[in-house]
Parts: C-alpha cells; structure tokens; sequence
C-alpha cells in the first residue's frame, strides 16, 4: 500500500444537515471505505467549493445552487445526485450541462444499501452510475458513420462506447463482448486517444454532442428492453 497516497474526500451537501448526518455514518460503518478517509457534512453549496473533494453526495436543490466556476478544473469533483420523489424532472439539457460539470450518477429514490455501495465505489473508479434510460434519451447515438468533425472507431470501439455510455463496468464489457479485461482497457485506450478524453465522464460527454454516433430506431428499441 502506498502510504503517501492522499486520503479520500467525501463532502455529503443537502438540505437537510441531518440527513447528511445520518448518511455519513451509513457510509463509516456499512461502505468499507478507507480508514483515512474524510466525511464532511455542509448544508451550504458555497462551502464545497473550499475543499478538493473526490466525492459529492448531494440532493438537487444543492446542486442547482454551486457556483461551478469556482471548482478548479484542476480537481473537479465527482457528483452522486440524490434521488428523491419530489426531485424535478431534469430536462435533457439541463442533465448534460451537470454531466459536464462532474454529475457521474442519480440515485433512485428506491436505492438500497447494497446499491449506494456499489453506486459509490463505480463512481470513485471513475464509472458511471446512471439508469439506461437516463442516458438513452440525450445520447443521439451509438452507430458510427464516417464523418470528419471526429474520429473513426473501429465497430469493436463503437461496441465499447455504447456499454459505457449504458452504465457499464469492465467486468460487465468483458462478460458481454467475450474479451478479456485488458483488452478492454486496451480499447479504452485507444477510444479515449480517439476521442482526446481521459475517462467514462467525459466520453458520455462526447458521445452526447458528437455527430460521430448515429442510434437507428431499432437499436434504441434493443437497449430499451434490456
């Protein structure tokens, strides 16, 4: 174990001071998080842009309510939005804006212990923890077509980036296209060189707005079924 590696940030920000209380200790005691690491509860959005945070845990009325530009793009934080059932339906603009400022998962208000660890430790792996159908509906697609305002990838790559921009882990891409994990990070790789991002955040980002990715009708209906 490396013993000069810096201690995880966690900031948990809602409304309720609390209820982010009690969500620190269920992450002490039940999510096996490292010793070192270090819980913060604030109720102010200004306060989370004081630390470098690995982590925030918030509701969606303190997330409307942080000044991002005072995030170093140095450090940006990874966001794990709270879902509840009176959040306000986040238009597809709306979400891809918090995607690029570092939202990295919504959590269903019908989450469960087992979920929230597995939703933080995907996200602090630098995954995604969104629903299909979050994702679906504002990626315009995952069929690639030649097209000179981005890269060519290869239809392995294509194959990639559409599991990623699903939500899926390198585990769950080896297991579906039958490869091994290197090979998986050795696509990765390559579609990140590609594509000039550095990880799942960023290449959701990009498959978002770029014109490279064209989702026919029928694959839209394939993944909606899963």
């Amino acid at each position: 174990m490396n013993n000069n590696k810096k201690p995880l940030r966690i900031t948990i920000s809602c409304c309720n001071h609390l209820f982010g209380e009690g969500l620190k200790k269920l992450l002490r005691e039940e999510c096996n998080l490292r010793a070192d690491s270090i819980i913060t509860v604030s109720t102010n959005p200004r306060e989370i842009t004081k630390e470098k945070n690995d982590l925030l845990i918030t509701d969606f009325n303190t997330l409307a309510g942080i000044i991002f530009d005072d995030i170093s793009e140095k450090h940006k934080v990874r966001i794990l939005l709270l879902g509840t059932g009176c959040l306000p339906k986040i238009e597809n603009e709306c979400l891809i804006s918090f995607i690029s400022r570092g939202l990295a998962g919504i959590l269903s208000p019908e989450t469960d212990l087992p979920l929230l660890k597995k939703a933080i430790e995907c996200i602090l792996s630098g995954e995604l923890w969104f629903e299909n159908k979050q994702l679906l509906e504002i990626i315009p697609g995952i069929k690639g077509k030649s097209c000179s305002k981005g890269p060519s990838l290869t239809n392995r790559e294509i194959e990639v980036v559409k599991l990623i921009c699903n939500g899926s882990s390198n585990k769950e891409i080896k297991k579906t296209l039958n490869i091994s994990e290197q090979a998986v990070k050795s696509h990765l790789s390559r579609i990140y060189k590609k594509t000039g991002v550095s990880d799942r955040l960023q290449l959701a980002l990009y498959a978002i707005n770029s014109s490279v990715f064209v989702m026919d009708q029928r694959c839209r209906r394939d993944l909606r079924s899963k």
